[in-house]
């Protein structure tokens, strides 16, 4: 997934993948018929991989607001490694791949609206949140950042614009005790990113 993530799929070759993966071009193609096939594997095994790392955070974390933020960490390790042509490329050439990553993306909106719900029930978000618009209008926010072709954001990088969408988002609907939390994601975790 790393290669393509990191060209984009239209410049991915099959020799690139077989080189990578320290096997020749014909093994490859006895796995994989051809780059579709390839492609759709990935994103299946990359997604099962994310939810088995994500249910780690959530089956550890001592809240539902520290288990968003580490989530989060975790999201923006991946962001870092994607070229902004991954998701272009994904839209424009395998169409059908593309709705089965967006089928994934909506089971996530569910299910940050139930973390964000358990939040509340813990006082860490206001009561008058309704937690599935937020987690709508988040997961919005961060796919309209993620696809902008034009990467100019007036000097800050793309990793502090999904910073900066994260927290404001955190410290939006946050109570007091949740705003404590999150400044102590920020002094943790992003102290020295800028």
């Amino acid at each position: 997934m790393g290669l393509m993530m990191r060209i984009g799929p239209q410049s991915v070759t099959m020799d690139m993948v077989a080189r990578e993966c320290g096997i020749s071009k014909r093994t490859l193609y006895e796995t994989f018929p051809n780059k579709r096939a390839l492609l759709s594997s990935v994103i299946k095994h990359s997604h099962e991989i994310y939810n088995e790392q994500f249910k780690e955070i959530f089956d550890t974390a001592d809240n539902s607001f520290e288990a968003l933020m580490k989530a989060y960490h975790l999201v923006r390790s991946i962001i870092r490694q994607t070229s902004p042509v991954f998701m272009t490329d994904l839209q424009r050439l395998y169409p059908e791949i593309f709705n089965e990553y967006r089928w994934h993306e909506k089971q996530h909106v569910k299910a940050l609206a139930g973390v964000i719900r358990r939040a509340q029930d813990e006082g860490l978000v206001l009561p008058g949140i309704n937690c599935y618009i937020a987690s709508l209008l988040f997961n919005t926010t961060m796919k309209n950042i993620k696809e902008i072709e034009y990467r100019d954001f007036e000097g800050f990088n793309i990793t502090q614009i999904f910073d900066g969408a994260f927290l404001n988002f955190m410290r939006g609907m946050a109570t007091e005790r949740g705003q404590a939390l999150v400044e102590n994601f920020v002094r943790d975790y992003l102290k020295n990113e800028y």
